[in-house]
C-alpha cells in the first residue's frame, strides 16, 4: 500500500512537471520568444522557450555566431516538422553569450596543454572523450563508431562516470583509511569533473545515479540497485521532463534494467566462473535487451556488434582510462609521459574501428516495429516475477 501510495505521488508531481513545460504547438513563426540554446557551427539546440523546457526536440540554424551557449530573445523565422522532430530557423534579437565557468575554463586549459603535440585524429578523440565535445569528430569515423555498436564510448555517458570512480578510488582508497571519507570525496570528485565538461543529457543521467548511489553507500551499508535506478530515472525527468522521450535516456536506462534484473540470471549458465564467459554473457544480454529500442528508432538490429563489443570495448575503456590519468598528471606537468602510448592506442583502436566496420551484418535493417510490444510484455513478466518472488522470502 505504502509504494502504491509513493508512485501515486510520484506520477502527480511529474504530471505537474510536465504541465510547466511548453509544446511545439504554442510556438509560432514571426514571434519573439526567449530562449536559451547551444549552437556549434551554425547548429542550434533550443533548451528552454520562455524558461520552459520543449516536450519535443528542437533544432535549427542560426548564423554569425561563435559555437557555445546563448540566452536571450530571438525571432522564430520559420518551423518544420520532420519524423516528430522539429528545425527552427532563428534571428537573433538580442542574446548574450553564456560564458564557461572556472572549472570548465581550468579544464580546457588543461587539455590544451597536455594535447599539444598529439595527431589530430587523436585530439578530436580525445575532446570527445574528455570535455564531451564530439562535434570534431569527422562523420565517416562516427559512422563507422555507430555501425559496429560503440557510440556510447566516444559520447559521456555510464562508462566515463564509472571509470572517474573507479580512477579516483584507487587514488583515495591507497591515502586514506577512512571509508565514509573516501566515499565524500568521490561524490566532491566527480561533481566538480561533472560542472567541468561540456552538458549532455546522457553524461547528467549518469552523473545523478552515481550521486543516488554513492550519497546511499553513504547513509546505508547496503544499496538496492533498482531502487537507484528509480531514484536516478525521477530526479532526471523532473530536472527536464523531454528527457523521457530522448533515445540515448531509453537505451542507457534499457541497459541499466538488463545489467540489474536479467543478467544475474544469464549469468548462472556460467557455473563454473569463467571471467571471459562473464564478459561475454554480460555483453551480449545488453545487445539483446536493447534490440526493440534500436529496431523502433533506427529500424536496425546490431546483430553481430556483440563481436566488436567484446574487443573493442575493453580497449576503448583502457584509452579511456590512460587519457584521464594523462589530463590528471597535466596538474603537474606530466601528462608528456603517457603520450607515446595514447598515441599507440589510438592507432589501435582506429585500425580496428576500420576493420570491424568492413564486416557485413554488424548492423541489418528491420523494419518490423512491433518487436517493441515483446520487450514491453517481456519488461512486464521480469517485474511481477520479481515481485512474486520477493513475497516467497
Amino acid at each position: 500500500m505504502k509504494k502504491l501510495f509513493l508512485l501515486m505521488i510520484i506520477f502527480i508531481v511529474l504530471m505537474l512537471r510536465f504541465s510547466l513545460s511548453v509544446r511545439v504547438t504554442e510556438i509560432f513563426q514571426k514571434e519573439v520568444y526567449r530562449m536559451n540554446l547551444s549552437l556549434e557551427d551554425g547548429r542550434i539546440k533550443v533548451l528552454k522557450i520562455n524558461n520552459k523546457y520543449p516536450l519535443k526536440n528542437i533544432y535549427g540554424k542560426l548564423s554569425y555566431k561563435e559555437n557555445g551557449k546563448y540566452e536571450g530573445y530571438f525571432l522564430v523565422k520559420s518551423i518544420k516538422e520532420y519524423k516528430n522532430i522539429y528545425f527552427v530557423e532563428l534571428e537573433d534579437v538580442k542574446s548574450t553569450k553564456i560564458e564557461d565557468n572556472f572549472l570548465e575554463k581550468y579544464l580546457q586549459t588543461l587539455f590544451n596543454r597536455a594535447e599539444e603535440e598529439y595527431s589530430y585524429g587523436t585530439k578530436n578523440i580525445n575532446r570527445a572523450i574528455l570535455l564531451g565535445d564530439n562535434t570534431r569528430i569527422k562523420k565517416d569515423l562516427q559512422d563507422k563508431i555507430r555501425y559496429i555498436g560503440l557510440s556510447h564510448v566516444f559520447a559521456m555517458s555510464g562508462l566515463h562516470i564509472g571509470l572517474v570512480i573507479a580512477i579516483f578510488y584507487f587514488i583515495f582508497k591507497k591515502t586514506i583509511k577512512n571509508k565514509k571519507m573516501i566515499e565524500i570525496l568521490l561524490l566532491i570528485s566527480i561533481t566538480l569533473y561533472y560542472l567541468s565538461v561540456k552538458e549532455s543529457p546522457s553524461f547528467t543521467r549518469a552523473y545523478i545515479m552515481a550521486i543516488v548511489y554513492l550519497l546511499g553507500k553513504l547513509f546505508y551499508e547496503k544499496i538496492d540497485l533498482g531502487k537507484t535506478l528509480f531514484i536516478s530515472a525521477i530526479i532526471s525527468i523532473f530536472i527536464n521532463p523531454t528527457v523521457i522521450f530522448s533515445i540515448s535516456f531509453q537505451l542507457s536506462y534499457g541497459a541499466m534494467i538488463a545489467i540489474i534484473y536479467i543478467f544475474p540470471y544469464i549469468r548462472q549458465i556460467n557455473y563454473k566462473k569463467y571471467k571471459i564467459l562473464d564478459y561475454i554473457l554480460f555483453t551480449t544480454t545488453i545487445q539483446i535487451f536493447l534490440i526493440p529500442i534500436t529496431v523502433y528508432y533506427f529500424s536496425t538490429i546490431q546483430f553481430l556488434s556483440m563481436i566488436s563489443n567484446l574487443i573493442l570495448l575493453p580497449l576503448a575503456s583502457f584509452y579511456i582510462t590512460i587519457n584521464y590519468i594523462a589530463l590528471f598528471l597535466e596538474n603537474f606537468y606530466l601528462s608528456f609521459l603517457l603520450k607515446l602510448i595514447i598515441e599507440i592506442l589510438y592507432k589501435v583502436m582506429i585500425y580496428l574501428i576500420n576493420f570491424f566496420s568492413e564486416l557485413p551484418y554488424l548492423s541489418v535493417e528491420y523494419e518490423n516495429k512491433k518487436l517493441i510490444y515483446i520487450y514491453v510484455v517481456f519488461l512486464v513478466i521480469i517485474v511481477v516475477y520479481r515481485n512474486i518472488k520477493n513475497k516467497e522470502l
